[in-house]
């Protein structure tokens, strides 16, 4: 769950973190391009299109998550958040676009195999890629847990991938360096698969969230669980939820009976609100109070397709 975040630090730590992505990409581009010219190898090679890709990545997502932070306006009631996704989307088709290049080049590598020359170098720069990539996963797994980023989320599970993929690169080269040559070829060919099923991760999620899926079925059970600890909420139903960037929405309607005073149903519905925000700091929740008979307290369920929740 998100940590309670002022804009300010919301927006440094993203910043942050999205910096730090795109630093690392450089880095590792420029000492990967050195070894690949150096060895000839098309797993290198395929670790260098891999950071290439991540630095484009990266870029996309700095610029997505500053627009992301600009606060709602006249326009943009909601603010601007989905913008994230849609750097999420970017990405997905950059990744999938590299694993494609890739996949070609490892399958001329396997139908024409050469030896691999100075594997001490490419093994060395894959263990630097290794310490770089692990670092900056501290720093982004930090910045997903105070703020719920989507798409530093994004960007940090395909770095995370990145660490298999080096280990993978490690073995190749020593066993080619041994002397079986089709073992290059045939970890580029693996990795370039597993590059372009993370792309369709990333890009499926992105997706989700544009089209306004609902939050996961532990936040409606959480919603269920607050709204029951009142006894004066005879039910609820009409749950909806969705996500945009770090702020979750939440809209339901609270069955309270016909009798109670309005400015005690207020006061009812803001008493669940702030205990929603207790476990959602992050979230815009809008409760609608609606009036129904006075009769024993039923249970409340979750499911907005089951409206026997309602009391009476």
């Amino acid at each position: 769950m998100p940590d309670t975040l002022d804009d300010h630090q919301a927006r440094r730590l993203l910043t942050l973190a999205a910096s730090a992505s795109v630093a690392t990409a450089l880095i590792l581009i420029a000492v990967k391009s050195v070894a690949w010219t150096m060895t000839g190898s098309v797993s290198l090679l395929a670790s260098l299109i891999d950071s290439i890709m991540d630095s484009l990545a990266s870029l996309v997502n700095f610029a997505a998550i500053r627009y992301s932070l600009v606060p709602a306006d006249d326009e943009h009631r909601f603010g601007h958040g989905k913008a994230e996704a849609l750097a999420g989307l970017g990405q997905s088709v950059l990744i999938a676009g590299s694993a494609l290049y890739l996949l070609q080049e490892a399958v001329f590598k396997l139908l024409n195999p050469e030896p691999i020359e100075a594997t001490g170098l490419g093994v060395g720069v894959m263990v630097f890629s290794i310490a770089l990539t692990a670092l900056l996963l501290m720093v982004q797994k930090y910045v997903v847990r105070r703020t719920g980023s989507t798409a530093i989320d994004a960007d940090s599970l395909h770095y995370l991938s990145d660490l298999a993929v080096n280990a993978g690169i490690i073995l190749a080269l020593v066993i080619s360096g041994l002397g079986f040559d089709a073992a290059d070829g045939l970890v580029g060919l693996v990795i370039a698969l597993y590059i372009l099923w993370s792309a369709w991760k990333i890009g499926w999620e992105s997706v989700q969230l544009l089209l306004d899926r609902e939050l996961p079925g532990e936040v409606r059970d959480v919603i269920g669980t607050v709204v029951g600890e009142h006894d004066q909420a005879l039910g609820f139903h009409d749950l909806r939820t969705r996500q945009s960037g770090r702020t979750q929405f939440i809209q339901l309607h609270v069955d309270m009976d016909e009798t109670l005073p309005l400015k005690d149903a207020h006061e009812l519905g803001e008493r669940i609100r702030a205990d929603i925000l207790q476990h959602y700091p992050a979230a815009e929740v809008i409760i609608h109070h609606d009036p129904v008979p006075n009769s024993p307290h039923v249970p409340v369920d979750p499911d907005p397709s089951n409206r026997e929740d309602r009391a009476g």
